[in-house]
């Protein structure tokens, strides 16, 4: 039995199914645009609030840094006086 048949109806195949997956992929990428288009040109309540929380420990951390990188003695000297 000559394979070339199976060999045809296999490649017929396997291009079929590829262009069958990206033609299902960019519908969903363009679905997928579309709702972004459609989307508030506002950020979110939760978006806010996570920046809030960012610059609140980006001044956690800068006081923190001041801390560790201080002279000892002036950092000794100011915790007595606080005393």
């Amino acid at each position: 039995m000559d394979p070339t048949p199976f060999l045809i109806m296999g490649t017929l195949f396997g291009v079929s199914a590829t262009l069958a997956i990206q033609w299902f992929a960019n519908r969903k990428v363009r679905k997928a645009l579309r709702a972004l288009e459609q989307a508030p040109a506002q950020p979110s309540e939760e978006v806010l609030l996570l920046h809030r929380e960012r610059a609140e420990m980006g001044r956690r951390l800068a006081a923190l840094e001041e801390i560790v990188t201080d002279r000892p003695k002036r950092l000794a000297h100011e915790i007595d006086s606080l005393r």
